[in-house]
């Protein structure tokens, strides 16, 4: 695997926006939901749906587990600020320099 921050961190959170793009593909694969062209332009209406129904699979999958789908959501929400403030710190950075 090559370095997840050769690019910086803007272009890693791309990546990992990519990488949710893909498991939205493979998840509207099996449900009949394929509404994506494979860019991360993705419709507001059409990321909610099938997001949100990932997300709820993600949470019956979770409590078959004896985890709370609110763990899943506060891990998610930390990991997706912390890489945000890697980004936004890059930035001052660069306007620093």
């Amino acid at each position: 695997m090559t370095d997840l921050y050769a690019g910086g961190a803007a272009e890693a959170n791309r990546t990992r926006a990519h990488w949710a793009l893909t498991a939205l593909e493979a998840f509207g694969a099996e449900t009949g939901q394929n509404y994506t062209d494979g860019t991360l332009d993705v419709d507001e209406d059409v990321l909610r749906e099938l997001g949100g129904d990932l997300l709820a699979d993600l949470f019956h999958l979770a409590h078959l587990n004896d985890c709370t789908p609110e763990l899943l959501i506060n891990a998610g929400l930390m990991h997706f600020e912390a890489e945000l403030d890697e980004e936004r710190a890059e930035e001052n950075e660069e306007v620093t320099d």
